[in-house]
């Protein structure tokens, strides 16, 4: 043991023979909203009564809390919540399982009030295509310069693990979930990672599983998500990992299930392997916006997030604007982030498809903000070429002068909607918000250009 605090105390990785794919999350709540907890998860090969240790030092890591350990396949997912932190202290923390040992890490608590907050949005990560973006977020997690990361589902994309080579008819769900999580741990290890069901955590539809009924049955209805992650559903009200709300800074952020929350949602409504019965959402969210609007005298800003979008290339998703647009008005929701289609659109504030308001001054109605492009499996390897054409100089790349040809073959009247739209690179979302200004810039990943951006004012 006082050799592996010794080697982690020296920077040095004293990597664990079963203890894998460690991320944190938000937890807990003070009373007044504010998160004061972390929930720390893992993964083990064999059920166990793993620890988490922690303390302000790291060669003092006085406290410790039990997790709670469940199974959906072969596998253990484990959840410990470190309670009562004090605000705004760095923690190291290290997991004791039996004989075995994690690194020691370290994460900073949330803020009792903060007047700003930093945090990365995207939906859509994977492994296959995702090297720039992980870089850069690793980038951003070492040099601390956010505090957060809002991932609007489809993580990882283990049930297109089927197309990779030498999975077609092996196995590979689990596997390819578990690389994925082990990628994604230098980042979220020490940054919060806030996350959202997208539809490619709710099965495993490879040939394998739709041969097997006990693989459809056990890996069904975002049974992998569900076990892998822990969100402050219960500190909001909210169900599973499938919605919850938390805050921080000056944000309120409301995280959505796009995929089977609302009447006619595409997961709930498909013909075969139907997801969903998870419950009310919709009544759940005017009550999280009603609390959210008696305090934006401290959190001016309220962001909802989710993985399908409600307008993309000018079209709109009818049964959701439905049932949450009027919630979105009501209550002056300022962006609505998404993702699902691998690409990137940021529209002007609009409602209804037709109240569409080309200013960012206090505009009244949601910004709508599509950011599904930071590299998965079914996005194309031209874009690094693209990239790589632009680093030799033998390319010019059109993002650096948007042109009228990025609209074409949207639908009539469908430009008046859109501001930006970005189809050829990787990229995600940062935003800087204070109590005035809601900053945010859209980065093309692979050179960190920042390709558009916009400032939302109160």
């Amino acid at each position: 043991m006082k050799l592996l605090i010794f080697l982690s105390v020296l920077g040095l990785q004293a990597t664990s023979a079963t203890i894998s794919q460690i991320h944190i999350a938000l937890a807990g709540d003070d009373g007044n909203g504010i998160s004061n907890g972390m929930a720390v998860s893992f993964q083990t090969e064999s059920d166990s009564q793993a620890q988490v240790r922690y303390g302000t030092s790291a060669t003092s890591l006085t406290s410790s809390t039990s997790s709670t350990s469940s199974t959906y396949w072969s596998t253990y997912d484990h959840h410990a919540i470190l309670e009562s932190l004090s605000p705004s202290t760095t923690y190291y923390y290290q997991i004791i399982d039996g004989e075995d040992t994690s690194e020691i890490l370290s994460f900073s608590s949330a803020p009792v009030q903060k007047d700003s907050v930093n945090f990365a949005v995207f939906g859509d990560l994977g492994m296959v295509n995702g090297d720039s973006t992980r870089k850069y977020l690793t980038t951003l997690a070492e040099n601390k310069e956010i505090d957060l990361i809002y991932h609007m589902g489809d993580v990882g994309y283990a049930d297109d693990s089927f197309l990779h080579l030498g999975c077609y008819t092996r196995f590979c769900y689990e596997s390819a979930w578990n690389e994925f999580m082990n990628a994604m741990q230098p980042i979220v290890s020490t940054l919060p990672w806030m996350t959202m069901p997208g539809n490619h955590e709710a099965d495993c539809h490879s040939p394998n599983c739709m041969l097997s009924k006990t693989k459809r049955d056990k890996l069904s209805n975002f049974t992998a998500y569900n076990s892998r992650f822990r969100m402050p559903s219960e500190e909001s009200g909210g169900v599973m990992n499938m919605w919850h709300s938390f805050n921080h800074g000056p944000v309120h952020f409301i995280a959505l299930d796009l995929e089977t929350g609302f009447p006619g949602a595409a997961e709930e409504t498909r013909y075969v392997m139907k997801s969903g019965g998870f419950g009310d959402q919709i009544s759940w969210l005017e009550e999280d916006l009603k609390l959210a609007a008696e305090s934006r005298d401290v959190r001016p800003w309220i962001v909802a997030g989710g993985h399908h979008p409600m307008y993309n290339g000018g079209r709109v998703d009818s049964k959701m604007q439905a049932a949450i647009e009027p919630l979105l008005k009501q209550y002056n929701i300022d962006v609505f982030f998404t993702g699902h289609v691998h690409s990137y659109e940021r529209d002007w504030p609009t409602f209804n498809t037709t109240e569409i308001v080309k200013s960012y001054d206090s505009p009244g109605v949601p910004v709508h903000v599509m950011i599904g492009g930071p590299g998965n499996d079914e996005m194309s390897a031209d874009m690094v070429k693209i990239m790589q054409e632009l680093e030799s100089g033998e390319k010019e790349d059109p993002s650096r002068e948007p042109t009228e040809k990025w609209l074409l073959g949207l639908e009539e009247g469908s430009k008046d909607m859109i501001a930006l739209t970005d189809t050829e690179h990787y990229g995600i979302g940062m935003v800087e918000a204070n109590m005035t200004h809601f900053s945010f810039e859209y980065v093309q990943t692979t050179d960190q250009f920042v390709a558009d951006s916009f400032v939302l004012t109160k």
